[in-house]
This record gives structure tokens, sequence and C-alpha cells, in this order.
């Protein structure tokens, strides 16, 4: 066996460099960064956004004279941010490190290393900012043709905020402590009486400290109470006051924000995004607002589930030409129908006398006179249509389990035509409604699941919303680099003038454009140089004459300012 063994030949591993030679490393960080990787997209799409008109913090440079360190450019602050969102580095003290080891970061930021407070402040001051830069990229991406705007989903998704439940109360909470307080407080005195009885100096010093510490946290929580009536609120959040418990699934609830996100159907690109503390009854109407004003488009059909199912929503969207799918939500009666067969939707409405028709053939009219009525804090407007028939009808107790003389009544809501008209496009085009899953699901499963963005790291629904601008922004981003390609969108973003001023100082022959010619024209000869030069990959069929002409025309311009 000794034989075998020492006959059997040696296995040979893989081996590193030796890290005390001398090597020959790339010359510039530019050889580092390869034609293709994000962080060159990142930088032409920075590079091609207009921070000025987004109104970043210090996006102009600080004029010679006070002293102190320069700020640090927001175009440069912002590919930070961006890189970082895009490679799941999200809090900044992980960037500031990124900042000095990361070769990529080395070479986007020109070997800036900015420090943890400076790239904290960017991000919690310009929140405003961050989605005016948003709405400029889905500018673009509509230009590109990109986004249809035919179909829209909107859908939530919570993100868990800075706040646990422990340090989240509602008045039911506080209640119950204060009954635990009151009851050890009681406790703790029959204690301090039998105490007294023995003379037990010690154990009597200890118990009152234990009444004072009780004193204490009931003090909290009477605070608390306080709180909640001044505010008019039904919880209060101590660690992010904003933030608040939402129902996740089922039962299971968190104390979080509910992440908003409307989803164009051509690509899965976003086109809206918005942070709340609520659920989602009442967002419909001012999502479907804000994407038109984003499209430009008079009417768009839009997806939603059963979650934004709101008459007063649905009406607001159809007052605004919006074409709704929402689900139906299931209705709740106080008073349930004994037999299927009996249900509303097996009453039909007469629109032109404004009666209805029971199952029976009864007609059931209304005295045209509206009652308010509560709904989970919400006040609407209905009319009752019965009949005197219900007293005599031989199958009352299948239709209704109210009393006799009472009957049944049909309510109909001042919302009741949009919500109608909703829900007949829902059943009759069901293959539509059918896509709002694929469509807004996918952002939400790729930032939630596959990058781990179950939560935000911001407090304020201010902050909390800058959060996902960049994250949105960064999912967009990816969205494009699958589409069309890194190199390709890099052509797209190339900001043309800027990066053709060189060759067009250099050129003789085309000196002319660069004195007298409006940014306009000049734009549309870089974009053909460019083109020239490979730098653009998308194929044109460019006449050989062209700039030949450009550049006559500029000579007779400049010849008839000289005669001017």
């Amino acid at each position: 066996m000794g034989h075998n063994k020492a006959c059997q030949p040696k296995r040979i591993y893989r081996r590193g460099i030796d890290r005390n030679q001398g090597q020959l490393l790339p010359a510039s960080v530019e050889d580092y960064v390869s034609a293709d990787n994000p962080a060159r997209v990142i930088d032409a799409f920075v590079d091609s956004l207009d921070i000025k008109k987004a109104g970043f913090t210090k996006s102009k440079p600080r004029k010679e004279g006070p002293k102190g360190s320069p700020a640090f450019d927001p175009s440069d602050m912002l590919k930070l941010y961006l890189y970082g969102y895009m490679n799941r580095i999200r809090t900044t003290r992980k960037l500031e490190n990124e900042c000095r080891r990361n070769l990529e970061l080395i070479w986007l930021l020109n070997g800036l290393q900015p420090k943890y407070r400076a790239i904290a402040y960017f991000r919690a001051e310009n929140k405003k900012a961050i989605r005016l830069a948003f709405r400029q990229f889905v500018v673009m991406m509509k230009s590109w043709d990109l986004i249809a705007g035919d179909t829209i989903a909107v859908d939530g998704t919570k993100l868990r905020a800075v706040n646990s439940k422990k340090n989240n109360y509602n008045q039911k909470k506080i209640d119950r402590h204060l009954k635990y307080i009151d009851d050890k407080i009681e406790e703790y005195l029959k204690q301090l009486e039998e105490e007294d009885k023995k003379e037990n100096k010690e154990k009597k010093i200890k118990v009152k400290q234990c009444l004072d510490e009780l004193d204490v946290r009931k003090q909290k929580y009477h605070e608390l109470e306080k709180q909640l009536v001044e505010t008019g609120e039904d919880q209060i959040s101590t660690t992010d006051p904003q933030a608040r418990q939402l129902i996740i699934r089922g039962q299971i609830t968190e104390v979080a924000y509910n992440a908003q996100a409307s989803v164009d159907d051509k690509h899965n690109l976003c086109i809206d995004y918005k942070a709340l503390n609520t659920n989602d009854r009442k967002i419909l109407s001012t999502m479907g607002a804000r994407a038109k004003v984003t499209l430009k488009k008079e009417t768009f059909d839009f997806l939603g589930d059963k979650g934004y199912h709101n008459g007063e929503e649905l009406h607001k969207c159809k007052d605004m030409n919006i074409n709704t799918y929402v689900a139906p939500a299931e209705r709740k009666n106080n008073r349930p129908i004994p037999t299927p067969e009996y249900y509303g939707v097996h009453f039909t409405y007469n629109p032109k006398n404004e009666t209805y028709t029971c199952p029976q053939g009864q007609t059931m009219t209304t005295n045209g006179s509206w009652y308010k009525k509560v709904n989970r804090k919400s006040l609407s407007l209905v009319r009752h249509f019965k009949t005197k028939a219900c007293r005599q009808c031989p199958v009352g107790h299948l239709c209704t389990s109210s009393p006799k003389q009472r009957g049944r009544v049909i309510e109909r809501s001042q919302y009741q035509q949009a919500v109608d008209e909703n829900n007949k496009r829902v059943n009759t085009e069901k293959e539509k409604y059918r896509k709002r899953q694929q469509i807004v699901e996918h952002p939400f499963g790729v930032i939630k699941r596959q990058w781990g963005y179950d939560h935000v790291l911001m407090k304020g629904l201010g902050k909390v919303e800058a959060e996902l601008g960049l994250i949105f922004t960064v999912y967009n981003l990816r969205r494009l680099i699958t589409i069309l390609g890194a190199k390709e969108l890099i052509a797209r973003l190339l900001p043309f003038f800027s990066k053709i001023r060189p060759i067009l100082r250099r050129s003789k022959r085309l000196e002319i454009l660069h004195n007298l010619f409006s940014p306009k024209i000049l734009r549309l000869a870089c974009q053909l140089i460019l083109l020239n030069f490979d730098l653009h990959p998308i194929q044109y069929e460019i006449k050989t004459g062209f700039l030949h002409k450009l550049t006559l025309a500029a000579n007779i311009r400049k010849n008839k300012s000289h005669e001017s």
C-alpha cells in the first residue's frame, strides 16, 4: 500500500501571485472598469441629468473667498448612492469604506472619499431633488419608446420601519399597560403594609423604589395617551413618529411604511412611487392623477387589487377619464343574507326610472333622500330602495334576516355607477386584469426577494420617499441594462455636446459650428460625429455630404453677419 501511495502523482493546485513581488498593474484606473460595467451606466446616467434643474443642494460651485473645504459635487454623491443601492450597500459608513477600497467607486468618483456624515446629509437633504431626477429619467425612457403608457398597474408593499412593535402604542395597548401597573402598585402597597408590621426597613426601601419606578412608567403612558388625544391618531410610534402598524397579511402586522409603485406594462418599468403610512384604500386616484401628469396622456387603463376598491376613489378616476380595473372587495353585511340567490348582485338597477327589480320581479323604489353612511372613518351618501311587497313575500325569509315589516333594503351609493362600470370591466376583461400581478409584482419581487430591501433605513415619510426614489431609479437602470444592454444604454445616455466639445475645438473644419450654431443644431452634429467615430451603436444611414453642407451653411451665416 505504501508503494502505491508513493507512485501516485502529486496533486497540483492553482497558485496566486507572490505578494512581495513587484507587479506591472494597469497604468490607469480606467483600465479596471470594463466597457459594459454598470458603474459606467451610472456615470453616463447622472451626467445626462440636469442636476441644477432637479434642485440638488450645493449644486452650484462655491465662489472663492470664504474659508473651508468646498462641498462635494451633487453629481458625485448621487453616483455614489446609485452605485451603493445597485450593489446592496445602503448604510453611509459602508459607503464610506467602499470609497477607499472599491476600484469601481474609485473610478466613478475620481478618487473622492467623502465621510459618512457628508454622505448621510446628501440623502436626507435632497428628498425633492431625488424625485425630480427620477422624473427626468422617466421622461428619458418615454422618449426612447420604452414606456407605452397604455396600461399601468399600481400596488403597494410594506417595508419595515426603524421602529419596533414594542415602541408602537394604541389606546388599547396603553390601557393594558396602565392596568398592569395599577395591579402591581396595589400589590406593592399590600406588601409595604405587611413589612410595616414586621418593621423590616430594608424590604420597605426596596418596595418604595419599585413604587417610584412604577409611577414614572405610569406617567410615561399618560403622556402617550395625551399625545393620542391631541393628534387625533389611533396609534403612536416613539422611535419614528410617522411609522404606523400596518397589516402585512392576514392577522400579521408590522410597524412599517407602505411603498406604492405605478408600473408600465411594456417593460415593467416604474413610472412613479410614493411612501404612505396607511393602507391602499384612499390612494388610487392620487396615483392615477400622478401617472396621468407623468405620461401626459388623456386616458389609460389602471389596474389594482381589491385593496384599492373604494367607490369614491373609482369615481375620481372616472372623472379623470382613467379606466380602472380594480378587483371588487368582499362586502360584509351587518345582517347576513340567508341564501346566495338573493345577494345584492342579483337585484337589477334600472337607471331610466331609478328603481331596482328584485329576483321575484318586484319593483323597489326610493324616496329620493340621501342618507349619511360611515364606513371605516369615511363618509358617503346612500339612497334606500325598498318595496311594500316584502311584507307578503313568500320567500322573504330567504332574502333577508330583517323583520318582515322592514323588508329588504338595497343601498345605492352616490359612487355606485363608477363601481358598477369598474366591476363590469374586471368581469368581462379577465385576461387584462390577470396581467396585474405580472406587471407590478415584478419590481417588488426584485427589490424585496432578490435585493433584500424589505426594510427602510430612514425615519419620516419624506426621507423614506427619498430612499424609495433611489431604489426605484436603480431598479429601472437594472431593467434597462437587461433590455438594451450596458453599451447601448450608455450610448443613449451619453451627453453628446460635453463629450464631443474637444473634437469640435480641434477640428478646423467644424470650428465655425462651435462658434455660430445653437446647442440644438450642435447636438445633432455631435450625434453624427459620434456615429462616425463608432461611439454610438445605433445604425443610421449617414449621407456623406451632410457635414460639408452644414459647414457651408455656417460659412454663409458668417458672411451675412460680417456684411451686417
